[in-house]
């Protein structure tokens, strides 16, 4: 099968960390099926939750309930922003109620990084020590018009636009797309995570196996094969892989 999908509707939520608030995790692309990136859901509630991250993240708000503490204050987030928080940096975020969002982690094993196990361990927030100042976390508004989009020469309505790259000092490369009609477009060989924010999108894979997606569904493509994309109309995603080539998003 060159693609998984998982639906936000049926994430395996497993407890990750509190009282006090509660933070629940669903790692759906894991060490198991990625040798790149991991992913998947976080539930939360309350907080503030303030951590330091031992690996690089990307995190996508999929609600406009959460606030996020980049360093220079408090922000809040609407469904699509993207969160960026390189190995070592520090950040804070809340819930008013509950709030999900979708993460990406480089390296894929961040589970052993931070020392928890699926359904037997579940921090105690009140016992982490004191993690610094909050620093070095970027974060870009989703569809903001002052980012780079760039037009597909061979297809109208479709643009994407970088937001993380290696060359920008990211492990991870994150693209905004968007499509204003319909358009068939095709990520290319190589690992890569497909976060639909708006729209429906359906994949069609060399074996002729079709699947929908709808908005907050994550598709992880594996590093063999082409995989054929089609949206109908308007539509927001992201696209986050490990390497600049595997990103790479061809509209046609």
């Amino acid at each position: 099968m060159t693609a998984d999908v998982f639906r936000l509707s049926e994430a395996p939520f497993e407890p990750y960390a509190g009282p006090p608030g509660r933070v629940d995790v669903a790692d759906v692309v894991t060490v198991g099926n990625s040798s790149t990136i991991a992913a998947g859901y976080v539930e939360t509630e309350g907080g503030p939750f303030a951590y330091r991250c031992d690996y690089e993240a990307v995190c996508v708000p999929l609600d406009d309930a959460m606030t996020w503490d980049t360093g220079t204050g408090e922000a809040a987030t609407k469904p699509g922003d993207v969160i960026w928080i390189p190995n070592g940096g520090r950040a804070s975020y809340r819930s008013r109620g509950v709030s999900r969002f979708v993460y990406a982690t480089f390296p894929v094993n961040w589970p052993e990084i931070v020392g928890w196990v699926a359904g037997q361990d579940i921090k105690d927030f009140s016992m982490l020590d004191d993690i610094g100042e909050l620093d070095a976390v970027g974060l870009a508004r989703a569809g903001s018009e002052t980012e780079p989009w760039q037009s597909s020469p061979r297809a109208e309505g479709f643009q994407h636009a970088i937001l993380t790259r290696p060359r920008g000092g990211a492990a991870m490369t994150t693209l905004a797309l968007r499509t204003s009609q319909a358009t068939t477009w095709s990520l290319g060989p190589g690992e890569g995570l497909l976060v639909v924010l708006e729209g429906d999108v359906m994949t069609r894979a060399s074996d002729d196996v079709k699947q929908g997606l709808g908005a907050g569904d994550l598709l992880w493509k594996h590093a063999a094969g082409v995989l054929q994309l089609k949206t109908w109309g308007a539509a927001r995603m992201l696209s986050i892989s490990a390497a600049d080539e595997h990103a790479t998003a061809a509209a046609h």
